[in-house]
């Protein structure tokens, strides 16, 4: 499903909620920095969506910051449409996205939606060359398992290519009337390319060449 297919239910689905809704949170800015950050953009965009876009200089975090503020007949849940460049003359094999456990007050409790729901249409997802890992697949340090405050991503993504219709959504706190607070998101890409098939098989027959060899050896030793 596309990005404006999505937006499309999504607004009609806010549409219908707006109604019932008194009080709730709403995404005032967003801004990025970081070691790895080569440029970023956000696009002027409704209340509960965000479009960003975000390339990277190299294999390195980008910290994405997101100033949130009180609004009346709103919506606790907030969607992301991002656009990711590689401008690195690596591929990227990985990506981690981390809310920033250090934050205090509404911000501590900010969390991603769906991401253990891969059948339902608002699941986080970067196509179309990475897919979420599930929050029972373990990670390495200092990365956590996907879960409210973690996404995890495995593909590639080639030197000089884009992701141009990444998607996931956040459960965002109301800070009250006259209240505003801010929270990070963390995005880590990890370098390294995702072996073809026929790689691993090659990989394989290369073992068992090895072990027949050595068995061979051994039974000329003896």
């Amino acid at each position: 499903m596309n990005a404006t297919t999505k937006s499309l239910l999504v607004a009609m689905a806010f549409g219908g909620s707006v109604a019932t809704a008194t009080a709730s949170s709403v995404v005032t800015n967003v801004t990025a920095s970081g070691p790895g950050l080569g440029s970023f953009s956000l696009e002027e965009s409704p209340p509960s969506f965000s479009y960003l876009s975000s390339t990277y200089a190299s294999v390195d975090p980008i910290t994405l910051t997101f100033t949130v503020g009180h609004a009346e007949g709103g919506d606790r849940e907030h969607h992301v449409y991002e656009t990711i460049g590689n401008g690195t003359s690596a591929a990227f094999s990985n990506f981690h996205f981390h809310l920033d456990e250090s934050a205090s007050g509404p911000a501590s409790n900010v969390t991603f939606n769906y991401f253990d729901a891969e059948d339902n249409i608002f699941a986080p997802e970067l196509p179309p060359g990475f897919t979420l890992d599930s929050p029972s697949k373990a990670q390495a340090a200092p990365f956590e398992p996907t879960g409210p405050r973690d996404l995890n991503f495995t593909g590639e993504l080639k030197a000089g290519a884009y992701i141009e219709e990444g998607y996931f959504s956040l459960n965002i706190p109301d800070p009250g009337a006259g209240n505003a607070y801010t929270f990070s998101l963390v995005q880590t890409p990890v370098a390294g390319v995702v072996p073809e098939p026929e790689t691993y098989a090659m990989f394989l027959a290369g073992l068992g060449l090895m072990g027949f060899m050595a068995r061979r050896k051994q039974n000329k030793n003896k």
